[in-house]
């Protein structure tokens, strides 16, 4: 099934409110993550960074803070303006641009640093995604593919959500991961595209939710397992869920804990 950009639009559009509650990060971890990045790029007040797929800008927001010339680029200007919001008056060093990330409106050797973060598999094909931010880095620009790993207990929440929910999906998504995985197969096709490639963990933090909490978030259809499913059959699959909760945890209250992980795939001399 190929991927209808209106149909993301509209999807980005009516979660914008509630994404970066349904996705938590502390402010401290995104410093940390971003201050480790701009020391691996060995970043200088010249460095222009560049976002494909910047949303709400939750994750490296504290860059566009320090100064740093920004550019982000998404396909719903409804998330933008989440990002916009988090900002008394614009900053000069930021700007934002509605865009389709497998046809980048910027000349060849644009920016020096590249970050994406679950981004290419929105694509209908991920390796054009990936083509043109070779094209618009610049000789010698890193390119960092990033991944927020999920710890145990919400692939396991996950797990069950996505067992459930596909019963009642009408149209079969295709599984774009296998297309253009991350990680470690990511690193290998970078490799293969001429990169010289590593993947680091650049930040390592505890985070805990309630069974209550994690429910809630799937209640809200805030996550794209709900795209392509009617409100009817949603509904019904949501009461199923709650069921499932109910038979895997002790209470609504239990507090789940584990560690979470910010690992990147780090692209250099990929000319």
């Amino acid at each position: 099934m190929s991927i209808d950009c209106s149909k993301i639009n509209n999807y980005y559009g009516k979660i914008a409110h509630l994404y970066d509650e349904t996705r938590p990060l502390p402010p401290e971890v995104s410093e940390n993550i971003c201050n480790s990045i701009l020391e691996l790029v060995e970043a200088t007040p010249e460095t222009k960074f560049f976002e494909p797929g910047v949303g709400t800008g939750r994750i490296f927001l504290p860059i566009i803070k320090k100064g740093y010339s920004y550019t982000g680029l998404d396909i719903s200007t409804t998330m933008m303006n989440q990002l916009r919001n988090k900002f008394q008056q614009m900053p000069e060093n930021l700007t934002l641009i509605q865009g389709n990330a497998a046809n980048l409106p910027f000349e060849a050797n644009s920016f020096d640093v590249i970050l994406t973060t679950h981004v290419l598999q929105c694509l209908e094909d991920p390796l054009i995604g990936l083509n043109e931010i070779q094209r618009v880095l610049k000789p010698n620009g890193i390119y960092l593919a990033c991944e927020h790993l999920h710890c145990s207990y919400q692939e396991e929440f996950y797990q069950g959500f996505r067992k459930i929910i596909t019963k009642y999906q009408k149209e079969t998504r295709s599984d774009r991961n296998k297309i253009f995985p991350f990680g470690a197969e990511m690193a290998a096709n970078l490799t293969k595209m001429g990169a010289t490639t590593g993947i680091i963990t650049v930040a390592k933090w505890q985070q805990s939710q309630t069974v209550a909490e994690l429910f809630e978030m799937y209640r809200s259809r805030a996550f794209g397992l709900c795209w392509t499913i009617s409100e009817a059959d949603f509904n019904a699959a949501i009461q199923e869920f709650k069921i499932w909760c109910n038979a895997n945890y002790q209470s609504e209250n239990t507090v789940l804990c584990d560690q979470l992980n910010f690992n990147v795939v780090v692209a250099r001399n990929w000319d």
